[in-house]
């Protein structure tokens, strides 16, 4: 499994990944394919099964984003262009046993993906995906009021990857943190 952990701040978002794939009794480490990709202005953090995000880390062309309501333009623009990479790639999303989790920020703004490609934001900014994500929030959640600042935001989310690393099996350093500005 996977520890992804992102924080939408007022104009900023910050997604952090561990760095371990976990197949059956294989535990590999792996920095050489990292869990958070940048597409264009995107930032796509891949959770679950791996070829779903294979398909949108080396195949996906994200539109660009238009100034709308972030929103309405996931449901309109950014999931039927998830779709359309699926069907050209011949990757059948609605098969049975199929299970991912992506996070996606774009200008500032995070959401939730799941694997019937519903679209998700949290009220409080905090996301988490994976087997150690609640490790991870329970780290964050009584730090909100001190997250606005990005570098301090930062250094949070690291410090919350490393509990779930410690209590969740499925998670390893190296930790990945990427920061979009608005």
């Amino acid at each position: 499994m996977t520890t992804l952990i992102a924080y939408q701040g007022p104009d900023f978002a910050i997604v952090g990944a561990d760095s371990q794939v976990t197949d059956g009794d294989k535990r590999i480490i792996s920095p050489s394919t990292p869990k958070i990709v940048k597409l264009k202005k995107y930032l796509l953090a891949v959770s679950g099964d791996c070829r779903p995000g294979d398909v949108l880390t080396y195949n996906w062309t994200p539109p660009a984003y238009d100034g709308s309501n972030p929103v309405t333009f996931m449901g309109r623009k950014i999931i039927p262009s998830i779709i359309a990479a699926f069907k050209l790639q011949g990757f059948d999303y609605t098969k049975d046993g199929i299970s991912y989790s992506y996070l996606l920020a774009f200008a500032g703004n995070v959401f939730e993906i799941g694997d019937d490609l519903s679209v998700t934001q949290s009220s409080d900014g905090l996301y988490g995906v994976g087997s150690g994500s609640a490790y991870a929030l329970g780290a964050l959640a009584g730090q909100l009021p001190n997250l606005a600042n990005p570098e301090w935001a930062t250094d949070r989310i690291l410090e919350a990857l490393g509990i779930a690393a410690k209590y969740d099996i499925n998670t390893a350093a190296p930790f990945q943190i990427e920061v979009q500005r608005a």
